[in-house]
């Protein structure tokens, strides 16, 4: 039961760090009266670092999945055999990344304060390869999209910087 649990979680925290680059699931317009609901960053499902996280190698999942929609059935079919080719590399460094998080969680919740130092520094590294093979995967995929698309996203990642400059301005200002 527990190992079905595990990998239960392993699935799904791999669906999760991969489907947003890929934005199958935002085809499909919401039902009449139905809201879209997403997991926003670093939400639900995310081993809760820098895969979750906006600005990234390619400008926030945001700006990719925009282009995603996109695609020619020729390029899905591209991106899916990549992400393919690389979900048993991903699978456990998303595992390792979850586990870590958590022991890391257990210790703060636990009042154990004796080896946060080393655990946080685990979690840093399991995000940090993580990230790194997201990142491998991601460029792998950017080869696949037109001139065009990119440009898209680059136009949409200046957006998201200019409006999360604005967001910091606000803060220090009410500082």
């Amino acid at each position: 039961m527990k190992k079905t649990f595990l990998g239960a979680i392993v699935v799904a925290l791999g669906l999760g760090a991969t489907l947003p680059l890929v934005g199958w699931a935002q085809d499909q317009p919401p039902a009449q009266g139905e809201q879209r609901r997403g997991r926003g960053v670093g939400g639900p499902g995310r081993p809760g670092g820098p895969a979750g996280r906006m600005g990234g190698p390619m400008g926030g999942a945001f700006a990719f999945r925009e282009v995603m929609r996109d695609l020619t059935d020729a390029q899905r079919e591209q991106v899916r055999a990549i992400q393919e080719r690389h979900a048993d590399r991903i699978r456990p460094l998303l595992e390792r990344a979850h586990t870590a998080r958590e022991a890391l969680n257990t210790a703060v919740t636990s009042g154990n304060d004796g080896n946060l130092q080393a655990l946080s520094i685990e979690v840093g590294n399991a995000e940090t390869e993580l990230t790194f093979a997201q990142a491998q995967v991601q460029s792998e995929i950017f080869k696949v999209l037109t001139a065009e698309q990119k440009q898209k996203i680059a136009e949409r990642r200046k957006q998201m910087e200019a409006r999360r400059a604005e967001m910091m301005k606000q803060r220090q200002n009410r500082q």
